[in-house]
């Protein structure tokens, strides 16, 4: 269970970014944050796992409050936390296997990172889930000889390298075409319940969030201003989290285009 109360973030002496956010996401669920740029979706991801500090409240990971760790106890809670991200963040000289190891960094003493003698059990690890998300061929591939898909999918094995007790995705399907970026969605629902995983998932097509997600969060200007089932998200939810927006701001998949017209007028 994740759990954030009272969430602010605010850089230097501008505006706050995030205002006063609570919200829980528990285990087993995909939970989808939408909003238009600037809403505030990326930094409250970045927020949880500490790439970016709060400047308020409180986050808890499973009765563990991450926003008031240092240190050590930091470095040891961000391994349960696995990222998956846009730009995927391969190593692109590295093979597959390389790459999907680097999940497993908290874990090893410094010379086996460095001399990249990884033990057995991670490698047999590695294998299967390589080949539970249909990679397990491309194991002594370099990073950069493969497709985004493929590319997302050694993201998504890393992250499940670290034995995470929660899964953050920040636009895991924004560099993908739309039949990879499905399956890449699909991907993640069908893990969050394999593993009982929580999954948060920051996402700009809200026919994708509708279709692959148990929970729909809409944020504007740092605020939640929804928080409900997909099958909630109507015409007037979709006005208030996108008000003032141009159309253009949020993408929509599944023919769902004319049903959730953002008004800008």
């Amino acid at each position: 269970m994740l759990k954030i109360s009272q969430l602010v973030k605010r850089y230097g002496n501008g505006e706050p970014v995030l205002k006063g956010l609570d919200l829980e996401v528990p285990g087993e669920s995909i939970v989808a944050v939408i909003g238009a740029s600037g809403a505030g979706k990326s930094t409250l991801l970045r927020c949880i796992n500490r790439l970016v500090e709060p400047t308020s409240g409180t986050i808890e990971l499973n009765d563990v409050t991450l926003s008031s760790l240092r240190g050590s106890e930091l470095r040891a809670a961000r391994r349960r936390i696995g990222m998956i991200f846009q730009g995927f963040n391969l190593v692109d000289r590295l093979t597959v296997m390389e790459n999907v190891q680097s999940g497993r960094l908290g874990y090893l003493p410094t010379w086996r990172a460095i001399t990249r003698r990884y033990p057995r059990k991670d490698i047999r690890r590695a294998y299967e889930l390589m080949e539970r998300v249909g990679i397990a061929h491309y194991a002594s591939k370099r990073a950069d000889e493969l497709s985004g898909g493929e590319r997302q999918r050694v993201g998504v094995v890393r992250a499940l390298m670290q034995e995470p007790e929660i899964l953050l995705a920040d636009e895991p399907t924004a560099s993908l075409d739309p039949k990879t970026s499905e399956q890449i969605m699909e991907l993640l629902r069908a893990l969050s319940r394999e593993f009982s995983l929580p999954v948060l998932i920051n996402i700009h097509n809200v026919g994708e969030a509708k279709a692959y997600s148990d929970r729909i969060v809409g944020m504007r200007f740092g605020r939640i201003m929804f928080d409900a089932e997909p099958s909630a998200l109507d015409r007037a939810a979709m006005d208030e989290i996108y008000a003032g927006t141009p159309a253009d701001e949020r993408a929509v998949g599944g023919g769902d285009e004319t049903e959730f017209k953002v008004k800008t007028a």
